[in-house]
Formats: structure tokens, C-alpha cells, sequence
């Protein structure tokens, strides 16, 4: 009987057998098929098939084929997917909502350099006081301050566009790329409250398979909640400084794994607050949505990683803090791809 012609109430059960002879008998009634999904389209249902060989009341084989209608919790996986996508597409948007004193401030320097220089250049072309040189010199400053806006823009705009996750090959090369991307971003935020940040990236790191504006948005998200700390605090300048690493580790849980840390010498976390770090809606912010770090967890375990927060100590006093994620290797899905491996020898 064909599966498509048959009508299935939600999580109703279909037992079908079909009758084989001359087979294995043991060998097969002890074997089961790993239990799959399967679109039947013209039902427009999901179903989750299983099949196993049994022995039939006349002593012949049969097959037993169960499909069970999955098609409300496909869809229920559906919408919550969708509905994580947009929330991070929110939290993206929020993260630069926050940061929009930062970004004006960032803005004006190049804005108010082009507005002096074409209020320079007027005032000596009507004057008759400018060479061509000079004239050129001026215009050129010009250009490169009104291309230093448009790459601030750029990076906004990259960074909170809607846009689907994508997995792709991540290896030293990207990786620092990306790195660089983010503190790009988050220097908007670092230059306005004084910290300074510093980053290594492994020469030689394994590849990731990542979504990289999803790891981006973690990073950025750890980089500004350090800074805000470290400057809400008060701290002195020989402790406003950020440290970013992204290093290759061994591990016995997970294997090989590529470690991304953010430290700072800030005040550290209260144990009452580490507790509930990654609980959704909770803040010690006055204003925060307390979505953030919630979102970063989602998102690294979306990647099948680990993140994890500590305080460090000197002298048994709290001397700053330590977020950090791990990114496990997928050497299968890796080795799968020949092309890559050649690029990556070669």
C-alpha cells in the first residue's frame, strides 16, 4: 500500500507488513533500520518511518513499517528556528541601539574633518589664496575621512542585516579576519569609554565550521559588556585594557576544540550575578534586556560549542574576568570537502 494514499490523524500509527520468504530469519528479526523522516508531499505531512523484520503466526517473515505523523512537531521546529533567527537579528539591532552615542560620536570626527576642509577650501577659492596642490591635498583628506564614515556605516549595516545563518569554512586566515572585523565594530564602543584591547590569533589554527556574523555578534557582545564594566567601575588607566585570544586546544570532553577569550582587569562578577549569567531577561543593567548573554549561549551551543565565565584572582582578590567559548572541530564534515583540504595545504 502506498504511503501517500493513505489519510494519518495526527500521531495515529501505521502498521504495515510485508511478507518476505528464504531470508535470514534470526539475523533480520534481531536488526532494526534507524528510524528517518520523510516528506510525503501529497499530504503535505512529515512522517517518522521505522521498519524491523519479525516472524509472522505461519512461521514466515514479515517486515513491519511504523510511520508516525511528525508533522506538528516539524512545524513547531520550524517556527521556533525562525524565531531564533529573529531574535538575533534583535539582539544585533539592540547591541546598536546601545552603542548609538558611540556610533554618532564615531561619525562626527570624520563628518566635522570634511566639513573643515570644505569650509577651508571655499574660504581660499574665493580668497584666490589656494594652488592646485594644495587644492588636491585638501580634497584627497577629504575623500579619505568621507571613506572612513562610509566603512563605519558599512560595518553597521553588514553586521544587523537580516539575513539567513550561514555555516562556512573558517580557518586562521578568516578567523582573524573576523577578529579584526569585530574589534573594528567594538572599538566604536572602546574608543568612547578609554579601553584599550589587544588580540592574538593562533598562526595555525584547525577548521571551524561557523556562521561567522553569528560569532561576531558573541564577541562583540563580550567586548562591550568588558568595557562596560571596566568603565563603570572607574578604573584607572593601567587597567582599562581588553585582551582577546583565539588559540587551539585539546580537550577530554570534546576533543579538539578552538578556544575564543575575552579578559579584561575589571571588577570582576558577584557569585549572586555568576549564577544566573546566562538567564534570559535578567540584567544588572538599569536598562539592559538582558538578552544578550542568553543569545550568546544559544548561540554557541547552535554551534555545539561551550561558554563559560570566571573571575580571576591575585592574591586571593578579584583581579578581573574571563568569558570564553569553546568551537569544536568537525573534522568529518572537513574532510569531506577535498577542495578545502587542498587550499588549506597548499
Amino acid at each position: 500500500m502506498e504511503l501517500a494514499s493513505i489519510e494519518l490523524n495526527r500521531r495515529k500509527v501505521l502498521i504495515q507488513f510485508y511478507v518476505a520468504s528464504r531470508l535470514p530469519t534470526q539475523e533480520l528479526t534481531e536488526a532494526g533500520s534507524d528510524p528517518h523522516e520523510v516528506l510525503v508531499e501529497p499530504l503535505n505531512k512529515w512522517f517518522d518511518v521505522r521498519a524491523r523484520y519479525l516472524q509472522w503466526t505461519d512461521g514466515r517473515l514479515a517486515q513491519m513499517l511504523i510511520a508516525t505523523d511528525v508533522t506538528a512537531r516539524r512545524n513547531a521546529e520550524t517556527l521556533a528556528a525562525n524565531q531564533a533567527d529573529k531574535a538575533q537579528v534583535t539582539s544585533r539591532l539592540v547591541t546598536m541601539g546601545e552603542m548609538a552615542s558611540s556610533v554618532a560620536h564615531e561619525l562626527n570626527q570624520p563628518l566635522t574633518a570634511i566639513t573643515n576642509y570644505c569650509n577651508g577650501m571655499v574660504s581660499r577659492v574665493k580668497g584666490e589664496s589656494i594652488e592646485k596642490a594644495d587644492l588636491i591635498a585638501a580634497l584627497e583628506k577629504t575623500s579619505r575621512q568621507a571613506q572612513r564614515a562610509g566603512q563605519i556605516i558599512h560595518r553597521i549595516r553588514a553586521f544587523v542585516k537580516r539575513s539567513e545563518p550561514q555555516r562556512q569554512a573558517t580557518q586562521a586566515r578568516t578567523a582573524r579576519t573576523l577578529v579584526e572585523e569585530t574589534i573594528e565594530l567594538a572599538s566604536i564602543e572602546l574608543n568612547r569609554r578609554k579601553v584599550l584591547i589587544q588580540f592574538y590569533v593562533a598562526s595555525r589554527l584547525p577548521t571551524l565550521w561557523v556562521d561567522p556574523i553569528l560569532i561576531e555578534q558573541v564577541l562583540l557582545n563580550l567586548l562591550k559588556n568588558a568595557a562596560e564594566a571596566i568603565d563603570s567601575a572607574g578604573l584607572p588607566a593601567s587597567r582599562r585594557s581588553i585582551d582577546l585570544r583565539v588559540v587551539p586546544r585539546q580537550t577530554s570532553d570534546d576533543g579538539l576544540v578552538v578556544e575564543f577569550s575575552v579578559t579584561d582587569m575589571g571588577p570582576g562578577i558577584r557569585p549572586e550575578v555568576l549564577a544566573r549569567l546566562y538567564e534570559a531577561f535578567f540584567s544588572t543593567k538599569p536598562e539592559g534586556l538582558g538578552i544578550g548573554l542568553s543569545l550568546c549561549r544559544s548561540i554557541i551551543e547552535s554551534h555545539r560549542g561551550r561558554i563559560r565565565a570566571e573571575n580571576l584572582y591575585t592574591g586571593g582578590a578579584i583581579s578581573g574576568c574571563c568569558f570564553a567559548f569553546t568551537l569544536p572541530v568537525e573534522t568529518d564534515r572537513i574532510d569531506s570537502l577535498p577542495a578545502l583540504n587542498k587550499a588549506a595545504n597548499s
